[in-house]
């Protein structure tokens, strides 16, 4: 039987939700659905499971908001992830996640749509599945008019009603810390220690590392901690051919006062489930992965410098590990963590670096995955990098779009501080909209200047063009990157389309105070909660 749907304008609705009302209410009392079907889901549940609906425009982008629910009466803003199109106006696409099993049945979607200047939709496409991977269209729904509410019942859809139960564990809901297992090193498997002054980033790797695996049919294994080994991967590996991986870079510090810190490491872990999202990788349970990575820091303790100068780099990684080549959801995962003794990112020091901007090359674009940290988004920068050093820059300064928008410098965040054109000053760093990754650095930078309540804080779209009327006028005092790697790093020049601009440093430089801030937070000279012990 084909499906209705109830679409109406914003001042027809009142008309329209008793009768939705009454629909829903003959319909349940003439279904028997189970219980175990018609679970209210819980939206404050941080971990997102089992089953998820997919509301968007076949054509392009309409919906400006979506609900769900088990009735009419239960529909639901907070249900949803949404993401945006391209000039960050409407979303196009938005993703329902049940947090406990159910089935397309018994369930309303309530949609908001609109025209623009562009484009009137037509259609609303409605899919549905256990991940985004294999999500299957399950409702295509007619609009009659250009702006609107629609009201799409999925009760009869008895040929459509397979269950969207995710089969793969989303948590280590069955094994946790307490199901360490621990391999030490014997006496001649111990590394010999570098000396801080030979430090190189990401040269040295401790005594022993992190190990989780995980499979469709019997979810995650016990996390093992045991001596630093090469893996064993088959020649077919997903993670090889189809590039299914991700990373995250943490940093643990030896205080001054002795006392080991992570910074912020709840912070790494949800970018890292996000970025496992998008890459059709398991979700994992960050608090239980936090502790595993502390014991492995408590093992190898003696690898974090005895320095305020140098620190012990944390790369948990994750891969596809099953041996098939299909373009498809993987069946096999390895989660892993190493360390590694580091001393500063640049050999040069807290010295400002140059920038090649040329905007021919793009690091990312709307719709894609700058904002996730995986390794398929590094490997095509390193070519262009190379060709700056050749210039005789050290990092490249990423544009986008016609105006060229900046977006990243090298692999950091990027901040301006200058003047407005009220003779303000302004710290200005461009906007989460995808193009760029949520750096933990660059939120506590901007938490840090809106503790200081001394100068403005943007988050906004900023141009080439802007910075060279503001260099121009006197009114840019200083730019400068933010990472976890660096922390902090000021720049000195940008070449751009023929032209050197040498960039000038406040005095006293915002960069420098930040750096300090932070390295205080780091060495535990003051005492502050991003400092976590271990």
């Amino acid at each position: 039987m084909p499906q209705k749907s109830y679409a109406c304008d914003h001042s027809r609705l009142q008309q329209v939700e008793p009768i939705l009302r009454l629909v829903e209410k003959l319909h349940m009392a003439y279904s028997s659905v189970s219980d175990e079907l018609v679970e209210e889901f819980n939206p404050k549940k941080e971990e997102k499971e089992g089953s998820i609906l997919e509301v968007g425009d076949q054509a392009v982008w309409s919906l400006s908001s979506c609900k769900a629910g088990f009735g009419i009466d239960q529909l639901r803003d907070d249900s949803t992830d949404t993401y945006w199109q391209s000039d960050g106006q409407l979303p196009h696409l938005v993703n329902i996640q049940f947090r406990k099993k159910t089935t397309i049945q018994n369930i309303w979607i309530f949609a908001d749509y609109k025209a623009d200047e562009s484009y009137t939709p037509s259609r609303i496409s409605i899919r549905a599945g256990t991940g985004f991977s294999d999500l299957q269209e399950v409702e295509v729904v007619e609009l009659n008019e250009p702006n609107g509410w629609i009201a799409i019942p999925l009760k009869d859809a008895q040929d459509k009603s397979f269950d969207l139960i995710d089969s793969r564990p989303s948590k280590m809901v069955s094994r946790s810390f307490s199901d360490l297992e621990e391999k030490i090193c014997t006496p001649d498997q111990l590394r010999p220690k570098p000396d801080n002054s030979a430090l190189v980033f990401g040269k040295y790797f401790t005594d022993h590392m992190l190990e989780v695996s995980w499979d469709s049919k019997r979810g995650w294994a016990k996390p093992v901690i045991s001596p630093l080994h090469n893996l064993q991967l088959h020649p077919g590996a997903k993670v090889l051919h189809y590039a299914i991986e991700l990373f995250e870079g943490m940093k643990a510090y030896r205080g001054e006062d002795g006392c080991l810190r992570l910074f912020r490491p709840d912070r790494n872990m949800a970018r890292m489930l996000s970025t496992a999202k998008r890459s059709s990788l398991p979700t994992f349970d960050a608090e239980e992965m936090i502790k595993c990575i502390k014991r492995l820091i408590q093992i190898d303790k003696e690898w974090v410098p005895y320095s305020t100068t140098s620190s012990l780099y944390i790369r948990p990684t994750f891969i596809a590990t099953d041996p098939s080549l299909g373009v498809a959801s993987p069946n096999e995962a390895l989660l892993y963590v190493l360390l590694c003794p580091v001393g500063p990112y640049f050999t040069s020091g807290f010295k400002p670096i140059s920038l090649m901007a040329d905007p021919q090359y793009v690091r990312s674009w709307p719709g894609g995955c700058g904002a996730m940290k995986m390794g398929a988004n590094y490997a095509p920068t390193i070519y262009i990098q190379k060709q700056s050093e050749l210039l005789g820059h050290q990092q490249v300064l990423w544009l986008y779009g016609a105006d060229h928008q900046l977006t990243e410098v090298g692999t950091m965040n990027i901040f301006l501080f200058m003047l407005n054109k009220n003779g303000e000053r302004e710290l200005v760093t461009p906007p989460l909209d995808g193009l760029i990754l949520p750096g933990v650095t660059r939120l506590s930078l901007l938490e840090l200047a809106r503790e200081w309540k001394e100068f403005r804080v943007v988050e906004r779209t900023i141009t080439m063009a802007e910075v060279i009327q503001a260099h121009e006028e006197k009114r840019l005092l200083e730019i400068f990157g933010a990472g976890t790697a660096c922390v902090v790093c000021p720049v000195s020049s940008i070449s751009y389309q023929g032209r050197e601009y040498n960039i000038p440093r406040s005095e006293p430089s915002l960069s420098q105070r930040f750096l300090k801030t932070m390295s205080d937070i780091h060495y535990g000279r003051v005492q502050h909660p991003w400092a976590v012990d271990i």
